[in-house]
């Protein structure tokens, strides 16, 4: 009796033959049957952990398959498992009937015959290996017809066709250019759509957010201006009448994670709240805004550029997983001088925008200069190729973006049904 260097595998040396009939491998699941299979027939030692087998995985592969000598199961369903997920041979399963309802070789040998082991064989069927997909078999249907969440505005919506589950869109530009206020635009457009959003805002206290969010929803023909007495500065209230309104259309659409709590900043709580918001309130609309304000589990040893890269490779994961939408909010490294900012400038590198389906960029402009207050610059979008730039005024007493010419008069659906009564 024979085992390999680490005690992974045990067999009969003598008997180990490639070229020999039968040509492929037999995993039987003890001693007692791999000597009565004999040739090419090994097992695995019960104190030998099924990693061990990783360092053998060469001398595997020069058999052209391996077959489960083991009677259905636990043991086959585990002995299966294991080899199909760590060997790029081919695994085959003996039918139930070919076992003639023995409960190991040896039985087999006693209740039928040693004629019998060759039906294990002829009645094998081959376990697929996870990770291939015959494209012919792939239904397409559901991409093709994805509900989509749209911005609300007309030709960014067109260009990119909206925000469909399963992608991430990365949004940059300079500080104080209006991602945040363009986005809160856009998660209330979700709302709207009968979404269900969860946002991370990583520098706004909740009661903050929550009024940026409410003029914008209340629109400007229900805030009043006033001027503040100490600094002078025009202000926009909500009317108190229509927050009730408001409240209730967003109620159980909108939840923002407490950055008041401890542990609110690591990547993991985010992931984590994300999860539970979607698993248990059904959202697939999130926002991470932003990247900078997440403390990252792997900074301390990769180095804040690349933790961020990784940290995107997870949202990345759970878009996929979950078919949800991610926006997440990165802002670009200093450029040189008036240089026009590129993709590879966010973040720390271009790993970030690489891992996005899609990219933007957002910077605020003067009418003099370009005829419009702000501009959104489609820097990739995978789905479609779109290029491009949108131009969009701004409204302050709404804190709202619009299409250029346009206005910023949107109802949206809470505020029809208040005046419908």
């Amino acid at each position: 009796m024979n085992t390999c260097d680490n005690g992974a595998i045990m067999f009969l040396e003598r008997f180990i033959d490639p070229n020999q009939a039968p040509f492929g491998l037999w995993w039987c699941q003890n001693v007692i049957d791999m000597d009565l299979i004999s040739v090419n027939a090994v097992c695995k030692p019960e104190s030998s952990p099924w990693s061990d087998i990783n360092a053998w995985i060469d001398w595997l592969a020069q058999f052209p398959y391996i077959l489960v000598a083991v009677p259905p199961g636990p043991a086959q369903d585990e002995i299966a498992g294991e080899l199909s997920a760590r060997s790029p041979v081919p695994v085959m399963i003996p039918s139930d009937n070919a076992w003639y309802g023995a409960g190991s070789v040896r039985e087999l040998y006693e209740n039928v015959g040693p004629a019998a082991a060759d039906k294990l064989l002829l009645d094998a069927e081959e376990i697929p290996i996870a990770g291939l997909l015959n494209i012919a078999e792939i239904d397409t249907s559901r991409r093709k017809n994805a509900v989509r969440v749209v911005s609300g505005l007309p030709k960014l919506d067109k260009a990119v066709g909206g925000f469909s589950g399963g992608a991430l869109s990365v949004w940059t530009g300079k500080r104080g250019e209006g991602k945040s206020t363009l986005l809160g635009q856009i998660l209330l457009e979700a709302v709207n759509q009968n979404h269900v959003v969860c946002a991370y805002s990583g520098e706004l206290p909740k009661e903050d957010f929550k009024l940026a969010l409410l003029q914008q929803a209340a629109g400007y023909l229900n805030v009043e201006q006033v001027q503040d007495p100490a600094s002078d500065r025009t202000i926009y209230n909500v009317r108190r009448e229509v927050v009730p309104w408001i409240n209730e259309w967003w109620d159980g659409r909108l939840y923002l994670t407490d950055i008041g709590r401890k542990n609110a900043h690591e990547e993991d709580t985010i992931l984590k709240l994300f999860e539970y918001a979607n698993r248990r309130y059904g959202a697939d609309v999130f926002l991470v805004d932003n990247i900078m304000t997440a403390q990252l589990r792997e900074e301390a040893s990769l180095g804040f550029w690349r933790a961020q890269s990784v940290f995107t490779g997870r949202l990345v994961d759970f878009c996929k997983r979950l078919n949800v939408h991610v926006h997440l909010v990165a802002h670009p490294r200093k450029t040189e001088g008036k240089r026009t900012l590129e993709a590879d400038d966010v973040g720390g590198s271009g790993d970030i925008t690489n891992r996005a389906d899609n990219v933007f960029k957002v910077e605020r402009v003067t009418p003099e200069e370009k005829g419009c207050d702000a501009l959104v610059t489609i820097m990739k979008n995978r789905e479609y190729g779109a290029r491009g730039t949108i131009k969009l005024d701004f409204n302050e007493p709404s804190r709202r973006f619009f299409p250029e010419g346009g206005s910023p008069a949107k109802l949206y659906s809470w505020e029809m049904k208040m005046r419908n009564g």
